[in-house]
């Protein structure tokens, strides 16, 4: 982890529940636990990760509601143009007390490809799973 962000974000980004959308139904990630449906997805799209990102409050400053779309809709575009299986998401503040922001999660993303994505959108971090569906919050 980078010593440039402060623990009061490095802790709100640690207790966030982040949400996929997916077929089956919604999975709820929490960082550093297993997740057997998100393993589940993984493994049924033959894929060996999943990268989730959003484009929204670039550095975690708040930004406009407009800024926060047009970013979001390029992130979607980024991710589509990958050729992955993705899905909608969005990632909620662990005490339900604070912003929502819109995700894509993308199966078969590289790590590389996850930390090209945050970084070109200005985000401190990102969460990324390897096949064992744990979710971990990765700081590009």
């Amino acid at each position: 982890m980078r010593s440039d962000i402060p623990d009061t974000i490095v802790s709100a980004f640690q207790a966030a529940r982040y949400l996929v959308f997916a077929p089956a139904g919604t999975i709820t990630l929490r960082i550093g636990r297993h997740n057997p449906a998100l393993q589940g997805l993984m493994a049924a799209q033959g894929c060996l990760s999943t990268a989730i990102l959003t484009a929204y409050n670039p550095g975690a400053r708040q930004a406009g509601i407009a800024a926060n779309r047009r970013v979001q809709r390029a992130l979607l575009q980024d991710a589509s143009a990958l050729g992955l299986p993705c899905y909608y998401g969005r990632n909620l503040a662990g005490d339900g007390d604070g912003p929502t922001e819109p995700t894509v999660a993308i199966l078969g993303a590289s790590l590389r490809q996850g930390c090209g994505l945050a970084r070109r959108y200005g985000q401190l971090a990102f969460v990324f799973s390897k096949e064992d569906g744990v979710p971990e919050l990765l700081w590009p």
